[in-house]
C-alpha cells in the first residue's frame, strides 16, 4: 500500500472540493457527473500508452458503466441520483483497488490505485454527504 499516493489523493480530494465550492460549481449539476465520466479516460490512456488493445477494451467495457452513471446523475438531479453518483464514486475507488484482481493495464502506474482511489472515496463521500443535507422536497403533496 502505498500511503504517499493515498495522502496525495486525499488532498487533491479535498482541493477539488474546495475548488467546486469557491467556484459555485457544485450547485452545477454537471460538475461532479463529468468529473466521474473522466475517470475511465485516464485507463484508457494508460492502455493506449501501454500500446495494448485487449486491455483498451476492457477497460472501455468496465468505464461504460461509471459513463452511464454519470449520465445519469447529470441528467437527473435528485435525492436519490446523488446517492447514485456517490456510490459510483465509491465503485469506481473499489475498480481502483481491485483492478489487478479483474486484468492488468501494464499503462496504470503502480501507485495510480491508491491515489485515484483515495480521490474517488473522499469525493463519493461528500456528494453522499450533500445528498443527505440538503432539504428534500415531498414527493406526496
Amino acid at each position: 500500500m502505498n500511503i504517499y499516493a493515498l495522502a496525495t489523493g486525499a488532498v487533491i480530494a479535498v482541493f477539488v472540493v474546495l475548488r467546486f465550492k469557491a467556484r459555485g460549481l457544485e450547485e452545477a449539476k454537471w460538475a461532479y457527473p463529468v468529473l466521474l465520466a473522466t475517470f475511465p479516460v485516464y485507463y484508457w490512456v494508460f492502455a493506449i500508452y501501454a500500446s495494448d488493445s485487449a486491455a483498451l477494451l476492457k477497460e472501455f467495457l468496465v468505464g461504460v458503466a461509471f459513463l452511464a452513471v454519470a449520465y445519469t446523475a447529470y441528467k437527473f438531479k435528485s435525492f436519490v441520483t446523488l446517492l447514485l453518483l456517490a456510490a459510483g464514486y465509491v465503485a469506481h475507488a473499489a475498480y481502483d483497488f481491485c483492478h489487478n484482481l479483474f486484468f492488468v493495464n501494464a499503462g496504470a502506474p503502480t501507485w495510480w490505485p491508491e491515489f485515484c482511489g483515495s480521490v474517488d472515496v473522499l469525493i463519493g463521500a461528500y456528494i453522499a454527504y450533500l445528498a443527505f443535507s440538503s432539504p428534500r422536497k415531498s414527493v406526496v403533496t
